[in-house]
């Protein structure tokens, strides 16, 4: 099975310059590149919940967790610079 991918939806390229759009690219690398730019200031988005919006990323592979059938998605903690995790 392929790795988690994630395709940013090209309405919202403006929103994250360092990622094309239309091309997919493996999920943990696109977090990162959001988080970062988050980190240093860059163009900001409202970010609630995930990381990635599946309003701005399509998403495609990944495995599920053993006996719970759901993929594991990061979110954004109240704390800057940490993040939880949760099932969905």
């Amino acid at each position: 099975m392929l790795p988690r991918q994630a395709r940013l939806r090209t309405p919202f390229g403006s929103c994250y310059p360092q990622i094309a759009t239309g091309k997919w690219h493996h999920a943990l690398w696109v977090r990162e590149m959001a988080l970062s730019q988050l980190r240093k200031g860059g163009p900001q988005w409202h970010a609630e919940g995930r990381v990635l919006s599946d309003e701005h990323f399509d998403f495609q592979g990944g495995t599920a967790q053993p006996h719970t059938r759901r993929e594991v998605r990061r979110m954004l903690s109240p704390n800057p610079g940490t993040a939880a995790s949760r099932t969905d």
